[in-house]
């Protein structure tokens, strides 16, 4: 979706919901099985144009530990500030601040939204997520879910570049 600043309500407010199939997102384990719903406010302020609002949907993502899906609930607020290539290029040179971690360039005329929300997915979503906390992950050596199941892979299997270090007497 694209916000056009001309067509925008008088009050500045848009809403737009992306079915799950209408946001692709980067990360190639992550998933939307909710529609993202998305409501905020555009502001004008000199040259610049703000965009805040929430952001509310469910992802599916694989626990870091045994791979089983996850659903994560995310509800995440977004402020973006947006100028056009113009005005930034008109400074000689300018040093990132901690403010300009959220500014954007953008045409002057729209806002491309589809960016905007699938990166909040992407980062509202941690980097590791588990199905539960005592979640044992699966076998490094037979791949079974040791959730489900007991091995006795991983107590007979010693780390070939430790190997040398059984044979050692104290």
């Amino acid at each position: 979706m694209r916000l056009e600043l001309e067509n925008l309500a008088k009050d500045g407010s848009f809403a737009h919901v992306y079915a799950p199939d209408d946001l692709l997102l980067d990360e190639q384990d992550l998933r939307l099985v909710e529609p993202a719903r998305v409501e905020g406010l555009v502001r004008r302020k000199a040259e610049e144009v703000q965009v805040s609002g929430t952001l509310t949907t469910t992802v599916e993502t694989p626990c870091a530990r045994c791979l089983k899906p996850v659903l994560l609930p995310i509800k995440a607020e977004f402020f973006e500030r947006f100028v056009t290539a113009v005005s930034w290029r008109a400074e000689v040179q300018h040093e990132l601040a901690s403010e300009d971690l959220n500014l954007s360039v953008f045409d002057g005329e729209s806002i491309d939204l589809d960016e905007l929300v699938r990166e909040e997915v992407e980062l509202a979503t941690p980097v590791q997520v588990f199905c539960r906390e005592d979640c044992q992950g699966l076998c490094p050596v037979c791949g079974v879910d040791r959730n489900l199941k007991v091995c006795e892979c991983g107590s007979q299997e010693i780390d070939s570049r430790w190997e040398q270090l059984k044979d050692l007497r104290f």
